[in-house]
């Protein structure tokens, strides 16, 4: 999973400044339907989607344009195997929360190898050893326990979750900050770079673009996020 800690971290304090950007037009509501997501608060969500889109396309995508001009590819590749790594420990706990030995072992080879042959994890030594990353947090975890995933919501800059998926988050933030602060410590200077560094690089993973899905976006994407994470509980 990319962590997406540095998206409310350090970008809110765009989102202050750039909150009032020419809105989107207006996303077509649709009628509740029996067997709908659980969506209690879609006007309030709604509100949120056109401001991340906003703050997407005026704010956050210029500034990881010059992310990519600035540093080769290579060095972003580094970048995100860097931070990928530092999220092993979160796949971890959250692995042996849920019982699943073989994730958990797996990760804990991914994080030995790539912290030590792989340099602090700039490289994915472990992925060429046939130990591909996992994918577990906290969000899941509740779910292995019979959490439900609660209301849909919509976050600001790091778009949908849930409730139980916003708690779980909050518990990720803690278990990846731990680790973080063993390269960057807190007080440093650097601490902030290396935020923006995870929130630009984050983005850069991701090819989705506000608007290129059609005018039931907002459905779509609620859709596709709810049966993705009852996909990822389940296994």
């Amino acid at each position: 999973m990319k962590n997406r800690i540095a998206l409310v971290l350090t970008l809110l304090l765009f989102a202050t400044h750039f909150g009032c950007a020419t809105a989107t037009e207006p996303l077509p509501e649709a009628a509740p339907l029996a067997g709908a997501p659980y969506d209690p608060w879609e006007p309030m969500n709604r509100h949120i989607y056109r401001f991340n889109a906003n703050f997407d396309k005026f704010v956050f995508l210029p500034l990881v344009s010059g992310y990519r001009f600035i540093l080769p590819q290579f060095v972003r590749t580094g970048v995100s195997n860097f931070f990928s790594n530092i999220g092993e420990t979160t796949i971890i706990v959250n692995s042996m929360l849920q019982f699943a030995p073989v994730k958990t072992a797996k990760s804990v080879a991914r994080l030995t190898v790539n912290s030590t042959i792989g340099i602090g994890g700039l490289f994915d030594v472990a992925r060429h050893w046939n130990l591909p990353g996992e994918h577990e947090d906290f969000g899941q975890t509740l779910g292995f326990y019979g959490v439900g995933p609660g209301p849909y919501l919509v976050l600001p800059i790091l778009g949908p979750s849930s409730l139980r998926d916003t708690s779980g988050l909050a518990v990720d933030w803690a278990m990846t900050g731990v680790p973080l602060l063993l390269w960057v410590p807190a007080a440093s200077p650097y601490t902030t770079g290396a935020s923006f560094l995870s929130a630009f690089q984050t983005r850069d993973d991701l090819s989705f673009s506000y608007g290129e899905l059609g005018p039931f976006e907002y459905l779509l994407i609620r859709k596709l996020y709810l049966e993705y994470r009852k996909l990822q509980v389940a296994n």
